[in-house]
Formats: C-alpha cells, sequence, structure tokens
C-alpha cells in the first residue's frame, strides 16, 4: 500500500462537504457510506465495513497509516456529540476498537494496530455520559496502548495528560475536563490553605506526588477519585444519596481516600518496626512530623468514644468540640482524628450511616486536608 499522508477525499452529504483521509478505494467507500448512513439515519453493511477494515489492516502495518484510519471517525463522533447523541457516539469508537482487537486475534503474530486514538475518544465519550468508571478504564487502555507504540513520546500524549492531571499540555483535546478537575482540586487547596494554614500550591501537589514515579498508582486513583467525589457532590446536591446506598458509596470513596492517605504516608515512612506499620503508627508520624499533638494515646482515646457512638465523635470533630479535657484540638488535627475513626470505626461493616447524607463534602474536606498535609509534610517540607 502506498503510503499518502498527505492525501484527501472529499463528498457531499446535502450542503455539507466532507473531508477525510484517503486510505484505499474500498475503505474510502465504505467511510462514505458510514457517513451516508448516519447523517441520513439509513442502516449501512457493518459486515461489509468490518471485512474491508480488515483487508486494510493487511496491507499495512504503519502506525502513522492506523491514526489515518482512526481520524476518519472523528467528525461523524462530533457531529453526535454535538447532537447530544452519546449513546451513539461511544458506538462508533466501540467498532472501531472492535475492529482493529479482531484483526490481531485473527493474526495472532506480534503486530499490533496502535488504538491509542479509539480507546481515547471512547473514553470521553464515556466521562462526558458520567460513566466515569468505564472512562478512566478506556483512558488508561488508551494510555498502555502508548506506552507500547510511542514510549519516546508517552508524556506529550493526551490520554497521559488526562491521567496525569496535566493541566499544562495545551495539546489534548479534553483540555477542558482536565481544567474542570483540576479547578476542583485548587478549591480544596484553597480552602486547606485558608482552614488549615497549609502552604501547599497545585503545582507542588502535582510535582511531588502525582508526578513522583514511586506513587504512579496512588496518582492514578487519586485523579480517579477525585472526579467521581466531584460528580458525587454533585449527587448529594440534588439530594440523590439521602438513602442506604448512597450511604455505601460514601464510605467506599472514604475509604479509598485513606487507602490513598495510607499509601502516601508509609512511602515516607522509614519505621521498619513489623508492631509499628499500622494506620495508627503511620497517623502518628505525620503528626509528629507536622508538629502536631494528635498522638497515638489521643487517637485509641477517639476511637475508644467512637466504638461507643460513631456518629457523635465525627459531628463533634467537625465542629472542633472538646473530646478531651484541659486540651484544645486545632482543626487539621480533628482532621487526623476523623480520618483515622472513619477507618477504624466503619471499615470492616457495611451499613446505612445516616449522618453521612448531611456531613460528606465536610468529612471529604478533611480527607483532602490530610492528603495535603501529607504531601507537604512529608514530601514538600525538607526536615
Amino acid at each position: 500500500m502506498k503510503n499518502n499522508y498527505n492525501n484527501k477525499f472529499t463528498f457531499q452529504i446535502g450542503n455539507e462537504i466532507l473531508e477525510l483521509n484517503t486510505l484505499n478505494q474500498k475503505m474510502d467507500e465504505q467511510f462514505e457510506s458510514v457517513y451516508r448512513s448516519y447523517y441520513g439515519n439509513k442502516p449501512f453493511d457493518i459486515n461489509l465495513f468490518k471485512k474491508s477494515a480488515s483487508s486494510f489492516f493487511d496491507e499495512s502495518l504503519d502506525k502513522k497509516v492506523h491514526d489515518r484510519f482512526f481520524e476518519n471517525f472523528t467528525i461523524l463522533w462530533q457531529r453526535l456529540m454535538k447532537n447530544d447523541s452519546l449513546f451513539f457516539a461511544e458506538q462508533i469508537w466501540q467498532l472501531a476498537a472492535q475492529i482493529a482487537k479482531d484483526w490481531e486475534v485473527r493474526n495472532q503474530s506480534a503486530n499490533k494496530i496502535h488504538k491509542g486514538a479509539a480507546y481515547y475518544f471512547w473514553a470521553v465519550s464515556c466521562i462526558l455520559k458520567e460513566d466515569l468508571e468505564k472512562g478512566f478504564l478506556l483512558m488508561h487502555q488508551a494510555l498502555e496502548e502508548d506506552k507500547r507504540n510511542r514510549s519516546n513520546e508517552l508524556t506529550s500524549t493526551p490520554a497521559y495528560a488526562f491521567v496525569k492531571l496535566d493541566y499544562k499540555q495545551q495539546h489534548q483535546y479534553f483540555i477542558r475536563k482536565v481544567h474542570e478537575i483540576a479547578e476542583f482540586l485548587e478549591d480544596r487547596l484553597k480552602m486547606y490553605r485558608l482552614s488549615r494554614d497549609g502552604n501547599l500550591s497545585l503545582d507542588q501537589l502535582k510535582s511531588v506526588f502525582m508526578d513522583n514515579m514511586e506513587l504512579v498508582d496512588q496518582a492514578f486513583l487519586f485523579v480517579y477519585e477525585l472526579a467521581y467525589v466531584k460528580k458525587l457532590l454533585s449527587e448529594t446536591n440534588q439530594g440523590l444519596t439521602q438513602n442506604a446506598y448512597g450511604s455505601i458509596l460514601m464510605m467506599n470513596v472514604i475509604l479509598t481516600f485513606i487507602l490513598i492517605i495510607d499509601n502516601v504516608i508509609k512511602q515516607k515512612y522509614t519505621n521498619k518496626d513489623p508492631y509499628r506499620q499500622d494506620f495508627i503508627n503511620l497517623l502518628d508520624h505525620l503528626s509528629t512530623r507536622s508538629s502536631l499533638i494528635m498522638d497515638m494515646n489521643k487517637l485509641k482515646a477517639i476511637n475508644k468514644k467512637a466504638n461507643k457512638d460513631l456518629e457523635a465523635i465525627i459531628l463533634d470533630l467537625l465542629k472542633s468540640k472538646s473530646v478531651f479535657k484541659n486540651t484544645k484540638l486545632k482543626q487539621i488535627e480533628n482532621d487526623i482524628g476523623i480520618v483515622y475513626t472513619l477507618r477504624n470505626s466503619a471499615a470492616h461493616r457495611i451499613r446505612d450511616r445516616p449522618f453521612m447524607h448531611e456531613n460528606f463534602k465536610q468529612i471529604v474536606d478533611s480527607l483532602f486536608n490530610i492528603i495535603f498535609l501529607t504531601i507537604e509534610k512529608l514530601y514538600v517540607v525538607k526536615i
């Protein structure tokens, strides 16, 4: 196959002239057929399209040619997105990716088709219709494609920019969503700096945590949780989570955040004593490094209170009420107490906790505060 990277072909549908990448005669005809079908709401021969695409991939293993194949779906996809046809927009990329995967299975060889663009735009479709779990899975699948096919330019790919929340990378289609999530994170950081006397900036957080190669998995999970918490807070404001299932979803989010906190502290925890590796030891370490007084004894005392009445102690800590005689805790120390209490008291039993509905945002803010404190005191501040 002759690789005419710049060649285009055009056709007209109604008053609109469309321009697509030239592939070969059969594929050009098939793409025109697809567009006429969707524009005119008429069926097309999907089996003939798949057969022609398979023959096309047989003719060339050039990844640039593969990119041109996937690029030919974008105009149609953009039209479907503009018309709010999110189901069909997702279907387009599912078809494109499946054709390529079927070809790989049939050939059973080391040769692979670069499907990064298909997974990326499929992910965008899912995320925009708030199917976050599937969208993030697809985005990470796009990243895996880029790792295999574009390892030398991985950090400049749009999938990498999204999963790493690279809000400075301008060459990405989905930059609006990246900025939206980054602004949500920045708002949490502003509250931390204002209400907890913190000094952590978004750029510092990005540099020492989200771009830290030793915390790649934790950063990936953190970005997903940012998007999910943002969505869940919106649903909470709509009154959709005031039920037992909503309470369970909230607790899942909380426990995931606590897992991230655990992992991020542990990365900087040098004590090798096997009897001092529990979460309470990690929080005690964080408190000491932060010049705070929320030590193990206080954490144990708070937990003892929580075993009697979890709701009461959480609400007291959220409202900065005194939980110890003759000792006034700082707000950030209350946050540490909340994190430990929820981890130790609520992790082992699935149940409805109605107080979560009304206080979820405050609890989440406490979790963010402890993540930020961990990054600032253990990763940024040099002692």
